[in-house]
């Protein structure tokens, strides 16, 4: 049994206040074993329903509310600042450590919306399959997927909602490639922080709106998955560079350094404890990104988590590697109109949230400049054939 720390998370209901107990379990010492998180596609039918079960108990027992009230009440201390990364992961482990309370063996999944980045209405996790898509006309509700119909405490009593940027369309969202490119010329921790942050990770918030373009967003799960995404990129950047799992940089939101050894909020753990995802108390890695090299060598192995994970019975045969560019950029192939980029954030929204507005404008000139370049290389005529 875990230890709990708990702590009170007012939720205003009208104009009464409701105190519910959040349940904060602490952190283990060590790992006994190392969990595998995976896109969530590639989940057989018997893990995903196994996860939407245990949400949908979170859900019963007020918890996402706490997750939605927390992560509100602190928004300003970990966002626009270099306690961002550090922060979420701590945040997405407290949910993942929650979510194995109730079942074990599940681990906590990501969404990988690079995937469907130019048309996310043909996503499957945006249908009923899965979390389900924009609110329903009029009251923005989400009345598809496992979270149909979900009610909400925080910060009102209210349905879960969401409401597209366009009205019926999210709008696009950033290709992985053009993520890499951050990858390949970020020097820097909070250099790396700041262009994420302001680009890829904003543009997924604002398209689906509602709810999910709050500081009060994970009350839906998908703010989970999408954070996951999140994590997964910076464990990816910290993986070329094997000093980026012992070193951070930049400020917090009081201007003060940002390194290892500083507290974040509301956990009161230092930074230093998130750098290593397969460090104690987080213990995973994902299933296609190089982990750090202290865990691969203890274990024996060369390459990444796919060495060692071996698909569960349920799961359809396929390739979910997200390096495989012929996967990945399939859909960018075919001989159809130029894809889109995404449309410039809302300046008024960005500054609501925290966000830099000249650097979501740096990364809106990035992200154009690469879709730019993936439409110019679909309409080379493909190779000769000898």
């Amino acid at each position: 049994m875990l230890k709990y720390i708990c702590i009170i998370v007012a939720v205003i209901v009208g104009e009464a206040v409701a105190k519910a107990v959040f349940p904060m379990p602490r952190l283990g010492s060590g790992c006994s074993s190392m969990a595998v998180r995976r896109d969530i596609t590639t989940l057989g039918p018997v893990e995903l329903q196994r996860f939407i079960h245990v949400v949908r108990e979170m859900h019963r027992r007020g918890w996402m509310d706490g997750f939605g009230s927390m992560h509100d009440h602190i928004s300003h201390q970990v966002h626009g600042n270099d306690q961002f990364f550090a922060w979420h992961r701590r945040f997405l482990r407290h949910f993942e450590v929650l979510m194995q309370e109730i079942d074990p063996d599940v681990v906590l999944p990501y969404w990988n919306w690079g995937t469907f980045w130019q048309n996310p209405l043909a996503d499957p996790v945006l249908g009923a399959g899965y979390f389900g898509g924009n609110g329903r006309a009029g009251d923005n509700c989400v009345v598809d997927g496992a979270m149909a119909r979900w009610g909400r405490n925080y910060p009102t009593r209210s349905c879960l909602t969401r409401k597209y940027r366009y009205g019926t369309t999210t709008g696009s969202f950033w290709p992985m490639r053009a993520v890499r490119d951050v990858m390949a010329t970020s020097k820097s921790h909070a250099q790396f922080r700041s262009r994420i942050e302001n680009g890829a990770h904003g543009i997924v918030h604002l398209g689906l709106g509602g709810d999910f373009e709050t500081m009060w967003a994970p009350v839906d799960v998908l703010f989970f998955l999408h954070h996951a995404t999140i994590d997964k990129i910076w464990a990816e950047w910290q993986s070329r560079d094997p000093q980026r799992f012992h070193e951070v940089d930049g400020y917090d939101a009081q201007r003060q350094p940002v390194t290892a050894r500083s507290i974040m909020p509301f956990y009161g753990d230092e930074v230093g404890t998130t750098l290593s995802t397969s460090g104690p108390g987080y213990c995973y890695v994902y299933d296609d990104v190089p982990g750090p090299p202290a865990f691969f060598k203890a274990l024996n192995r060369r390459d990444t988590a796919a060495d060692f994970y071996e698909p569960p019975n349920d799961i359809v045969a396929g390739d979910s590697s997200d390096d495989d560019a012929s996967r990945r950029f399939a859909n960018e192939t075919a001989p159809v109109a130029d894809f889109t980029p995404p449309q410039p954030m809302d300046p008024k929204w960005l500054k609501s949230m925290n966000y830099d507005v000249k650097e979501a404008a740096r990364m809106q000139r990035l992200v154009n400049t690469v879709v730019a370049q993936i439409n110019a290389e679909r309409k080379e005529p493909p190779p000769r054939v000898k």
